[in-house]
């Protein structure tokens, strides 16, 4: 999905020892689901490869200015 993250590492682990492709966790390419695999993975944990153009805000993140918007007005109506 271009980023590398937990989902990633999940494929690492159900294919450690056992998967031989990309799709199984294999990053480097050398056949085999191992510990290298997993340093590559660490090593790019939160990157993503770049075909986003712009950050977009997460549903909650928005959520979440909106109750503190209207936590903020409330309290200044409470107040006066």
């Amino acid at each position: 999905d271009g980023d590398v993250d937990g989902d990633d590492f999940l494929v690492w682990q159900s294919g450690f020892g056992s998967g031989t492709t990309h799709a199984e966790g294999d990053a480097d390419a050398d056949a085999d689901v191992d510990g290298d695999d997993f340093l590559i993975w660490q090593s790019q944990f939160g990157s993503s490869s770049g075909s986003a153009s712009a950050a977009v805000p997460e549903p909650a993140a928005v959520v979440l200015l909106f109750v503190l918007a209207a936590v903020g007005i409330r309290s200044r109506v409470v107040k006066r």
